[in-house]
Order: structure tokens, then C-alpha cells, then sequence
């Protein structure tokens, strides 16, 4: 285990306490990059490590902006270790010449995201593993809000499927960088106008657990290579929102129906209460025969990669 760092507050004497903090954890040479090869996203970049002090695989993601890393720090130090996302080894902070300040956070591999398995795999998934994926999804975002974070920014590249020890297949939740506390629900700075958005976050409505059980419900559209919000200007993206939820039915086919019924589920949540046990037990009669909890179907490659069938 590792000793937490803390801070009572914002503010520029705190984030000052903070980084000096970090300064002191850093250790030069324990991480050392595996790679030329690193994911970059608007957070920051994240880079494969070797850690030389237990021999263990890691990824290593810096950053340069404090706000950015402050939230993700917030979700990493309430997590427990028996939760569906990464597990934080270590955090530090470091100057790179001239005067450029790295905010660390060492955490563990988990597995490969569902943007890069798609790219793997052009057909569409399975109607059963899309049902076992959104059931394994939906109790990772459940156990996000338990911990009093919103996601708010969950989409195909920010979900991932690990194979465990076991070979079995588990859905886990990543990227914690614009996370907030859900109460008291925060109203945007930016409206958050994107694909993943529901409506009403594309309406610049305070961002919920409604909007985080919608985003995780869009990537079944995504696997399902199903696009009702055609990529346009923000305006052109609202409208096809609208028109959406409005009715989502026209969009499926009899055998993919209960995505439908899911989506109008959680909008109605918004006035009854959320309940996730309802969610859930829609799930298990959503396709007969297939049991949500059940393992999810795959293919392993000769490279030890994964397909999903």
C-alpha cells in the first residue's frame, strides 16, 4: 500500500501544498516506459511502464493541468480494490525542462478498450454479449455513483474488457478526468455537446447519473453499428437527439427492441428515482435464453489478443 496524499481544499496555497507533495513522491527510474507507442487524449498521455521495484506491468498517465488531475486523484483515492476500474499504484509530479509541471497517476492495465476491440472486429457483437456487456456496464457505473462521482464522460473509448485470471471476460470503467460529485448535480461551464451526450446534457441541462446510464447505453448502439446522431454541426446533433427521444423504437429491429425499452427505462428514472435493480431485471428477460450474467462469448487471437464474437 502506499500513503495517500491529501488536501483539504482548492485554492492556489493547497494546489501549491499539492504538488510540492507530489514533488516528494516521485522516485527518478522506478517507471521506465516499455514503448515508443502511447494513447494521447485532450487529458493528457498514457504510456506503458515497467515497474522496476515489483517487476509489474503498468500504465503511467501525465498530465499538465492540474484541474484535470485533481478530479481523477478525488475518484482514485475513494476507490476500493474490488471495484470495476483501474487501481492506482502510485502518484507524483515532476518538472520537464523549461518549466513544464507532470501530474502522475501509476495505475493498472485493464485490459483493452471497446473503441480498439471494435477496430479489431468490423461485424457487429452479439445480441447476447451486447446484453452481458450494458449488464456488467451498468453495475460498473452503479458502483461509480456509489463512490459519489459522475463519470460524465462515458463512451466506447473509456470502457474497456479485461481477461481476467480466470479467461473470463469483465467490463471495467476508466478515465476519470472530468468526473464531479453528483450532489449537488453541477451545471456545465461548456455545454457538453457529443455523440455519447444524452439530450438533456446537450441541452446544457446539470449533468446526472441519468446522463451516465444513457452515455453507457449508446455504446450497445456503437457495437451494433447503429447511428442515430450522424456526425453535423451542434445544432443538426441536438435535433437528431430530439428526435431520438422522441422515439427511439424506429431504430430497432425486434431482437434488439429492449435497448429501446432500456433507454426509455432510464429517462423515466429522471422523475420516478434511479433503480438500478430495475435496469437489471429488465436485462434478464430482455433476450430469451440468454442469461445476463453469463460469461461473455470471445475468440483469444495467436497474438493473445481478443475477439468478440
Amino acid at each position: 500500500m502506499f500513503q495517500q496524499t491529501t488536501t483539504s481544499n482548492n485554492g492556489p496555497l493547497n494546489d501549491e501544498l499539492l504538488k510540492n507533495q507530489l514533488i516528494a513522491r516521485y522516485k527518478p527510474g522506478r517507471f521506465v516506459s516499455t514503448t515508443n507507442l502511447y494513447d494521447t487524449g485532450r487529458y493528457g498521455i498514457v504510456i506503458p511502464v515497467h515497474d522496476s521495484r515489483t517487476n509489474t506491468g503498468y500504465l503511467l498517465k501525465a498530465q499538465k493541468i492540474l484541474d484535470l488531475f485533481k478530479p481523477e486523484f478525488e475518484v482514485f483515492k475513494s476507490m476500493r480494490e474490488d471495484s470495476p476500474f483501474p487501481h492506482m499504484v502510485e502518484h507524483f509530479g515532476f518538472f520537464n525542462p523549461p518549466n513544464v509541471f507532470n501530474y502522475c497517476i501509476v495505475m493498472t492495465v485493464e485490459g483493452q478498450s471497446i473503441q480498439k476491440l471494435m477496430a479489431r472486429t468490423p461485424t457487429c457483437w452479439s445480441i447476447g454479449n451486447c446484453v452481458r456487456l450494458i449488464y456488467q456496464l451498468i453495475g460498473a457505473v452503479q458502483a461509480l455513483h456509489n463512490l459519489g462521482f459522475c463519470h460524465r464522460d462515458i463512451h466506447f473509448g473509456n470502457v474497456t474488457i479485461k481477461r481476467e485470471s480466470d479467461q473470463r471476460l469483465a467490463v471495467k470503467l476508466i478515465d476519470f478526468n472530468g468526473a464531479v460529485r453528483l450532489d449537488p448535480p453541477q451545471h456545465p461551464i461548456h455545454v457538453m455537446t457529443t455523440w455519447q451526450a444524452s439530450l438533456q446534457v446537450c441541452e446544457g441541462m446539470p449533468y446526472t447519473r441519468y446522463d451516465d446510464l444513457t452515455s453507457a447505453l449508446f455504446i450497445l448502439l456503437k457495437v451494433r453499428n447503429i447511428d442515430p446522431f450522424p456526425f453535423g454541426n451542434v445544432d443538426q446533433l441536438k435535433e437528431s437527439k430530439k428526435s431520438f427521444d422522441a422515439n427511439p423504437n424506429v431504430w430497432f429491429k425486434a431482437d434488439t427492441m429492449w435497448i429501446a425499452a432500456l433507454y426509455t427505462q432510464i429517462q423515466k428514472q429522471r422523475i420516478s428515482g434511479v433503480d438500478y435493480n430495475a435496469l437489471f431485471q429488465m436485462l434478464e428477460t430482455a433476450v430469451p435464453g440468454i442469461n445476463p450474467q453469463s460469461d461473455i462469448d470471445y475468440q483469444p487471437t495467436e497474438n493473445n489478443h481478443i475477439i468478440l464474437l
